[in-house]
């Protein structure tokens, strides 16, 4: 007997991923100008900045990275409680910690499969001292956020030594160091009282082109990833 599906078009076609993507990145530009140039209402703010990941969940799923998929949801539930007025940071802080759990977990995965790479001795040891160092300079403006942002520390600075030792796409060890230069200048503008210029605020801006482009990248590097070890 014949399958009369055989010859049908997959249930996820190949297109759709990248097409969630591109709408993704118009969404992220979209929420830039409302966000920098515009006195956009703090609703549209919201839905922008939360969609933009949203999407790029949709990417991950449809690209069939289902762990992606889960890490940029718990981003997404982040951006959302941030983007409040006023922010719930604490909520906001164990949304991403969700998520860096889950990128750890990806990360852990691919060095248990496919080995670990040297060089990421060498960023694991800066990542500790940066993180050494960011501990004493803020610790002391953190108040009752102390707790929940020194564990936050430790995560992220764990997820990124991970993304180190992966064999695997370079954009995963930069969307990893790039998302925690993102978080730095967050840390920085939030506890160490830094980063807060009259006029045009550039370090806002900076912020989400690092973290979206941290998120982009990490995205694009563990669906590489997982495509190449699917065709080993």
């Amino acid at each position: 007997m014949t399958d009369r599906y055989a010859d049908d078009e997959p249930l996820i076609p190949d297109w759709a991923g990248p097409a969630y993507l591109v709408v993704s990145l118009i969404t992220s530009v979209i929420y830039f100008g409302l966000d920098n140039f515009t006195a956009s209402t703090s609703g549209l703010l919201v839905i922008a900045k939360t969609l933009s990941v949203v999407l790029l969940a949709a990417y991950a799923g449809f690209s069939r990275a289902p762990l992606l998929t889960l890490a940029l949801l718990a981003s997404a539930g982040g951006d959302f409680a941030l983007a409040l007025s006023p922010p719930a940071r604490e909520a906001g802080i164990a949304f991403f910690a969700a998520a860096h759990i889950v990128y750890a977990v990806i990360f852990a995965l691919a060095i248990w499969r496919g080995g670990w790479r040297r060089a990421g001795l060498v960023i694991a040891a800066g990542l500790a001292v940066f993180g050494v160092v960011m501990l004493l300079w803020l610790r002391p403006g953190m108040g009752e956020l102390a707790g929940p942002a020194s564990a936050y520390l430790g995560i992220i600075l764990a997820m990124a030594m991970l993304a180190g030792f992966v064999k695997g796409p370079r954009l995963i060890v930069i969307g990893a160091l790039v998302f925690i230069a993102s978080d730095a200048i967050i840390a920085a503008r939030w506890f160490g009282g830094a980063l807060q210029p009259e006029g045009f605020d550039w370090p806002a801006a900076m912020i989400w082109i690092l973290y979206y482009g941290a998120q982009v990248a990490l995205a694009l590097g563990i669906v590489r990833m997982k495509r190449a070890g699917a065709k080993a």
